[in-house]
């Protein structure tokens, strides 16, 4: 006997499950958790046989969005065989360390197969038992000729038996890999060999997106911080053959150079796209130099880093050789004075699309002066279509007084008001109108969201009743 919990759009019952006049599993179940006994005192879950359920599966032909997996001990024969029907419908799969090598044996061949998920994500509880190294040796076996999983989660809650030869082991197993695409790793759960798993991360699969992260521990002035030696994640990143297009380090430290000598300024990264680096205990010289090795970098989330000045920054904000296109800053120490000289300067010149300054500073202060400032840059500058901060301080003054310009940079004011020497021939005209007809968005809908396994900047498309300011311009 097994609790199972199905998720869609309609809450539904054993009965109606069960009086279904077909063997599949009824339209609309797309979400399905496995659960034990203990997790039965929720009335979510309701009784079934594995018998039963598994049938149902075989039936099934389409694809499950999500399976989720709770932790279990006793694993029968039946439910072995429900497992296996449930890795081979389950796009993401998200599950508890199992109780049984067997568990992971199944898991293993369903990913050697190519039938496994298309997303592992690897949770627990810390109470549970931790995972020996050779049921570890059989998911990162499965994982190293799988062509199915595309991402792979390691959580924090979980921990590893003999942690330093399963890191060996996870390095070995991605390094085999060709099918994956984005990881999440916690040092905090794999302790060790991080040089090996960068190395065959970054320079011997096919990932795009890497999240590192420390665990979900609240950081506090006694928070033990895991560190990466800086040298080593510049060398690796900074290789010709490194295709990263996007890298989040999370409450993980990075180590300094030994000495000067070691510095080596030249080396840059031309792959990466989006960096996020939040909660890195770094002075922002540190910050700033780690920053500068991404010469091609579009998206830049630097949250909870106690950065006060965003001057360093200009480089990649100002003038022709920058690239940043969204600049996220959120619970930082920015006063009034620095978000001033940061307005003032964006003011005139091509600048990011995208700025966002939740819980900062200057924004809880109860001096407003900032705001004249702002107001005439968003005013001026034609590249900025959102400029967002604490909706209590961004009040409906400042967006009366800013959205019709952040309005019309969406549209494409710059297309128009371009210098006669590099106006738009007029071949392309036709396709900037219809793109300014097109645009969705309300005002200030630009939200900070997890997209992928880094911070960036993505438009919600909401219903609006206002006139289309754009539209009218053109």
């Amino acid at each position: 006997m097994i609790y199972v919990r199905f998720s869609d759009e309609e809450p539904r019952t054993l009965n109606n499950l069960v009086e279904a006049s077909s063997n599949a599993l009824p339209d609309g179940i797309s979400r399905i958790g496995i659960g034990d006994i203990s997790d039965s005192t929720s009335s979510d879950f309701m009784p079934l046989e594995c018998e039963a359920l598994t049938q149902r599966l075989e039936q099934t032909p389409n694809k499950l969005k999500h399976v989720f997996l709770y932790h279990r001990e006793n694993v029968s024969p039946e439910y072995l065989a429900l497992l296996v029907s449930l890795f081979k419908k389950a796009e993401v799969l998200n599950f508890d360390p199992f109780g049984r090598d067997a568990a992971y044996a199944c898991l293993m061949a369903c990913l050697m197969q190519g039938d496994g998920p298309r997303e592992l994500v690897f949770t627990g509880h810390r109470d549970l038992d931790s995972i020996s190294l050779h049921q570890a040796g059989l998911l990162f076996q499965g994982i190293a000729f799988s062509t199915s999983v595309e991402t792979l989660i390691l959580s924090q809650e979980f921990g590893f038996d003999e942690p330093e030869n399963v890191g060996r082991a996870l390095a070995h197993s991605l390094g085999l890999n060709r099918s994956l695409k984005r990881v999440g790793l916690c040092m905090a759960a794999l302790d060790t060999n991080m040089q090996g798993i960068l190395g065959s991360v970054l320079l011997e699969t096919q990932v795009q997106s890497l999240d590192i992260n420390n665990g979900s521990e609240e950081i506090d002035e006694h928070y033990e911080y895991n560190e990466i030696p800086f040298n080593i994640l510049r060398d690796i990143l900074c290789r010709k053959d490194c295709s990263l297009k996007h890298l989040r380090l999370d409450a993980v430290a990075l180590s300094p150079s030994m000495n000067d000598d070691d510095l080596n300024t030249t080396l840059k990264n031309s792959s990466v796209r989006g960096f996020s680096l939040e909660c890195a205990n770094l002075d922002c010289s540190q910050i700033m130099e780690t920053v500068s090795l991404f010469q091609s970098i579009e998206t830049l989330c630097l949250n909870f880093n106690g950065i006060s000045d965003l001057s360093p920054l200009d480089p990649l904000l100002i003038g022709d050789n920058a690239t940043l296109k969204s600049l996220v800053v959120c619970s930082n120490d920015i006063e009034e004075a620095d978000a001033i000289d940061f307005f003032s300067q964006v003011a005139p010149n091509e600048t990011p699309q995208n700025v966002l300054f939740h819980d900062t500073l200057f924004l809880t202060g109860n001096s407003h002066s900032w705001k004249t400032t702002a107001i005439e840059a968003i005013r001026r500058n034609k590249s900025l279509e959102c400029v967002e901060g604490d909706l209590g301080q961004f009040d409906k003054n400042f967006i009366d007084k800013t959205k019709v310009a952040l309005s019309l940079n969406r549209g494409g004011r710059r297309a128009l008001e371009a210098e006669s020497s590099s106006l738009l021939p007029a071949n392309l005209w036709p396709r900037v109108l219809e793109r300014a007809t097109n645009i969705v968005y309300c005002d200030y809908a630009i939200i900070e969201e997890e997209k992928g396994l880094y911070g960036e900047i993505a438009a919600k498309s909401l219903p609006i009743e206002s006139t289309r300011v754009d539209v009218i311009y053109w």
